[in-house]
């Protein structure tokens, strides 16, 4: 009885461990797509969300449901792919964004 309940919990503990993505993975896959480089200046992935500052000087601080293609998108329509300098989302999809070139964005 002890033997099969103990395969159990194991085989339910890795699958927990392999579900969840690796932090790792998360901060090189943001400093790539949001700071142009494999190294991002600060990183923290927090309940509140996902905040990103780049050694460019580029923060983003980002929450809801938004994802980093979604960013890239957004740097290429809004800021004709020139850099992001700040982008601040909310949980309810209100985004702040400012290009490089000066240019503000409330969406």
């Amino acid at each position: 009885m002890i033997k099969p309940i103990l395969t159990f919990g194991f085989a339910l503990s890795l699958a927990a461990c392999t579900s969840s993505p690796d932090p790792v993975d998360e901060r090189i896959e943001a400093a790539i797509k949001l700071c142009h480089s494999d190294s991002a200046k600060a990183f923290s992935q927090t309940v509140d969300g996902l905040r990103v500052m780049c050694h460019s000087g580029s923060s983003y601080i980002i929450r809801g449901d938004i994802s980093l293609d979604d960013i890239v998108e957004m740097d290429r329509v809004y800021c004709s792919s020139m850099g992001i300098r700040d982008f601040v989302s909310s949980e309810a999809g209100e985004v702040k964004l400012s290009c490089s070139d000066g240019s503000n964005y409330v969406l």
